[in-house]
């Protein structure tokens, strides 16, 4: 029994946190890796739709054009490796005004990407995995033509046709699996651009681009970087810093110049 006790105790101590600092290579990073999975899906009833945030500033006036952000404008995800108290009323949005109204909206689908995120050390343990999922529902149609006088839309509903347009709603960040050893932290938070209207005043196409600021920490050093993804009321999607990646990549090293043919006066 003394020595099964003695056995347990010298292991306890190999795999203590005081033992992994004595190694440097724990702390030090060996590789980065980033990968995603894309899906797309008519919403459910078990989908909920958000409300919409009133204009904070009554004497602000929306025109009847305006595509605006229906929700917040910046949000954090995961703090120190734990996931926001606030995430259920975190959300973005890109709707005609703040008088939006979901019963008059049909066509709605859903895309959601799930990224993993994991960060190995020099004695190969992935010291940090966390998979998040970047989801938004879009697609979204105006066939309703009557409007309420009170309306910021009114203008635009008296035409003689439906408004029409596809918007975006529900654009979330959301943390669905997180792991992180001892002596590793890992912050995550979210700031989204204004809504723009890429299409025209007559069949707007919403899009909103979300950057996504990260914080990768030990006891020894911090370091963070950023994730840029732009979305579309017709569904699109795009990583930006995928993209801007594979662009470095593709540039061609540089080949050093001949000084055999350089002159000096």
């Amino acid at each position: 029994m003394k020595k099964l006790l003695l056995a347990v105790a010298a292991l306890c101590v190999s795999y203590s946190p005081a033992f992994a600092v004595q190694d440097e290579d724990y702390f030090k990073t060996s590789a980065v890796t980033v990968t995603s999975e894309e899906s797309v899906r008519d919403l459910t009833a078990e989908d909920a739709f958000p409300v919409p945030l009133r204009n904070t500033i009554p004497d602000t006036k929306v025109a009847g054009a305006a595509i605006v952000n229906g929700g917040v404008q910046a949000w954090n995800v995961i703090n120190s490796g734990k996931p926001d108290a606030n995430l259920s009323s975190s959300y973005a949005s890109a709707i005609p005004g703040f008088s939006f109204n979901w019963a008059n909206f049909s066509g709605w689908k859903k895309k959601e990407v799930v990224y993993t995120y994991t960060v190995t050390n020099l004695m190969q343990v992935d010291v940090i995995k966390i998979k998040y999922a970047v989801s938004f529902y879009y697609n979204g149609q105006n066939l309703v033509a009557m409007r309420e006088p009170s309306d910021p839309l009114s203008s635009m509903a008296q035409r003689n046709d439906a408004i029409k347009g596809h918007y975006i709603t529900n654009f979330t960040v959301r943390p669905l699996t997180m792991n992180i050893k001892w002596g590793w932290k890992f912050s995550l938070n979210v700031r989204m651009s204004d809504p723009m209207n890429v299409g025209s005043a007559d069949a707007p196409v919403a899009h909103l681009q979300a950057d996504l600021n990260y914080i990768v920490s030990t006891p020894f050093s911090t370091n963070g970087g950023m994730w840029t993804y732009d979305v579309t009321g017709l569904g699109g999607f795009r990583d930006l810093s995928e993209q801007n990646r594979a662009r470095t990549l593709a540039i061609p090293p540089l080949e050093p110049v001949d000084g055999s043919t350089m002159t000096f006066n």
